[in-house]
Order: structure tokens, then C-alpha cells, then sequence
């Protein structure tokens, strides 16, 4: 049975979050430059989103400032919230090592581990 990309995408564990739906559709997007099957493709574009992360610029929707301020404001109590969350599974705060402005930080963090859970869910089970 041929699995689609929405019931896919829905595997995550996040998908109760305002946010989920715009990143799902930001996935769906990027994965149209990859090859092969859409699993195949959803692989080669978190791997490649591992090795530089959303400051690589591989996300398009999130590399100005101003895209991202538009987003965490509307966004912004489920994006603080998952981050808390994440951080609650850490046991300490997330460090913005590279001082970016918070707002991208943010958005830039929530998509990437977003993207994580989704990985984990898909190929690590």
C-alpha cells in the first residue's frame, strides 16, 4: 500500500502544534528537488537539513529576519511553548551559541527539531 505524503507527515509527534501544517507545507515544497519515492525523498532532505540546519539557508521561507519575526509572531505561544517542552526533555535551556536574533532562533530551532521527531518517527522505528 502506497503511503502519501500527508500520512507521513502526520506521523510526527507534533502535529497538534499551529505551526505544523505551514512546516508540513514547507517540507512538502523542498522535497520536489529530491529523487526517488516520496520516502526516499523525505530522507535526503532531512539528512541535508541535519548537516546545516535552517542557518545553512536551505529553508527559503525562513531566511530573512523579517520572515521569521512574521512567523514567530504568529506562531508564538506554540513555538516559546515547544521550546520550553524541549527543554523540559533536556533538563537545561537551549543556548542561542550563536547570538541570532531570538525570533529566527526560535523558528530556526522548532522547524529543525520539527523535522527531527519527524526523522525519528519515520526511519529510526
Amino acid at each position: 500500500m502506497k503511503t502519501s505524503l500527508k500520512n507521513l507527515l502526520n506521523k510526527g509527534n507534533n502535529t497538534v502544534y499551529s505551526f505544523a501544517d505551514e512546516f508540513n507545507t514547507i517540507i512538502e515544497y523542498k522535497i520536489d528537488g529530491y529523487d526517488g519515492k516520496t520516502k526516499d525523498k523525505l530522507k535526503s532532505f532531512f539528512d541535508d537539513l541535519q548537516k546545516g540546519g535552517c542557518m545553512s539557508g536551505i529553508i527559503g521561507d525562513f531566511i530573512y529576519h523579517s520572515d521569521c519575526k512574521d512567523f514567530y509572531i504568529k506562531h508564538i505561544e506554540d513555538l516559546e511553548d515547544f521550546k520550553e517542552e524541549l527543554e523540559d526533555q533536556l533538563g537545561e535551556p537551549i543556548q542561542n551559541r550563536h547570538k541570532i536574533v531570538h525570533y529566527t532562533f526560535v523558528v530556526w530551532l522548532c522547524f529543525e527539531e520539527y523535522c527531527y521527531d519527524l526523522y525519528n518517527v519515520l526511519f529510526e522505528n
